[in-house]
């Protein structure tokens, strides 16, 4: 390969993989600052809710204005953006679409100068692509979980507050004072909203908006009855976390029962990709048929759609909704 092509590439790798960092960082400090503001008790949560803190993304200096000058104008900034809260990363959706291109080039090079074959630049490319895509759907649902099984505890406190004579919105105030992350977050920011003059129905269908919750949407629902038609909302929260609990119990042993079959499912996309890589370091040129030869090509593209069938299956079986 040309040498001006490998610096190139090279200078691409390193200024993406520092732009990446620098992003990264950001996003933990303003992580970091926020659980500060909220910490220390139902004072330190009410210091926080009196004002929208400093550690959102929109306060942070915007790397390129232009570009998300541009997204705004889309559907797309929307959909990342609530991806990107689901998540519970504070970027920007311009700084994830950096973040995504610089994944691209970075695979698009590495397989390109590790295997010698162009072909398998744009294979490693594409998986460049999708990683942060992925990554957002790995850390949503890790954080769905997490909020999942908090809120039973949650629950049980709200409900503690509402039977001392508190109103529901400080009773949101105590939970976001006494819990950890990421449900104590979430009230947060619901009572940050409130604060600014956003109603507490509002409030709380952004709520799920965020989270994508099941458990929770039926916590709202029964909130938003109460906020309307009244009622005893105490007892209310008190049977829906008896019953999320029985339901983290069964996803329990769901999730220890299919952990074979999730486990063969990584395998089975990992492995031929992470062969191909090995065997051209080991023996260069020796998949070249592969890539060249119309018999290799339609072994490539039958392959692969019997990985993607294989993946749908073990997803259809190990998946079990409760």
């Amino acid at each position: 390969m040309n040498p001006v092509v490998l610096a190139i590439i090279g200078g691409a790798i390193v200024f993406g993989l520092i732009l990446v960092l620098l992003l990264a960082f950001a996003s933990s400090s303003a992580a970091s600052e926020r659980l500060a503001e909220s910490g220390g008790g139902i004072g330190g949560s009410t210091a926080a809710g009196d004002q929208i803190t400093s550690s959102r993304p929109e306060n942070r200096s915007d790397p390129l204005p232009a570009l998300s000058e541009a997204l705004k104008q889309t559907e797309f900034w929307d959909n990342i953006q609530l991806k990107l809260l689901q998540a519970g990363l504070l970027l920007r959706p311009s700084e994830a679409v950096i973040i995504t291109f610089v994944c691209m080039i970075a695979g698009l090079a590495l397989g390109w100068i590790v295997t010698g074959q162009p072909i398998m630049g744009v294979i490693t490319g594409g998986l460049g692509l999708a990683a942060p895509y992925m990554y957002m759907g790995q850390r949503a649902a890790k954080r769905q979980a997490a909020l999942t099984s908090q809120l039973p505890d949650a629950l049980d406190m709200l409900s503690s507050a509402l039977r001392s004579g508190y109103a529901l919105t400080r009773g949101f105030q105590v939970v976001a004072s006494q819990m950890h992350p990421p449900i104590a977050e979430e009230f947060e920011r619901v009572l940050q909203e409130v604060q600014v003059g956003i109603s507490v129905t509002d409030a709380l269908d952004d709520l799920l908006a965020r989270t994508d919750s099941y458990d929770l949407e039926l916590v709202v629902a029964a909130m938003q009855t109460q906020l309307t038609m009244g009622g005893n909302l105490a007892e209310v929260l008190d049977n829906i976390a008896t019953m999320i609990r029985e339901r983290v119990r069964l996803q329990g042993e769901i999730n220890a029962a299919t952990s074979e079959g999730r486990l063969s499912a990584g395998i089975l996309v990992a492995m031929p990709i992470v062969m191909a890589i090995v065997i051209s370091m080991i023996s260069p040129g020796y998949l070249d048929p592969l890539f060249t030869e119309r018999m290799g090509i339609m072994m490539l593209i039958g392959a692969g759609l019997l990985m993607v069938t294989g993946i749908i299956v073990i997803k259809q079986l190990i998946e079990i909704d409760i």
